[in-house]
């Protein structure tokens, strides 16, 4: 049992893996922009603290917050967007 616990967590690593990488592919027009942000910042989150075990490095938790704050950014924009067409 604890052998398939450990093959499960594998394939989902291996599968985080392959979807970071497309989700650090940030293109100008990208309508995924806001989602890859998120899930990247994520993924990040969850490697950099051992999946919570581990305190996160000061310099780690401000890059991340920029991250974030760009990411209310664009969430603000799209919200503005959308209030738009419904006028």
């Amino acid at each position: 049992m604890a052998a398939e616990d450990s093959d499960n967590k594998e394939r989902e690593i291996d599968l985080d893996e392959e979807l970071v990488g497309e989700a650090f592919e940030l293109k100008a027009d990208d309508r995924l922009r806001l989602e890859k942000m998120l899930g990247a910042t994520a993924f990040i989150l969850e490697v950099c603290s051992d999946e919570g075990n581990k305190s996160l490095d000061g310099a780690v938790a401000a890059g991340l917050a920029k991250v974030l704050r760009g990411a209310t950014q664009d969430a603000a924009r799209l919200r503005r967007q959308l209030r738009r067409q419904d006028e």
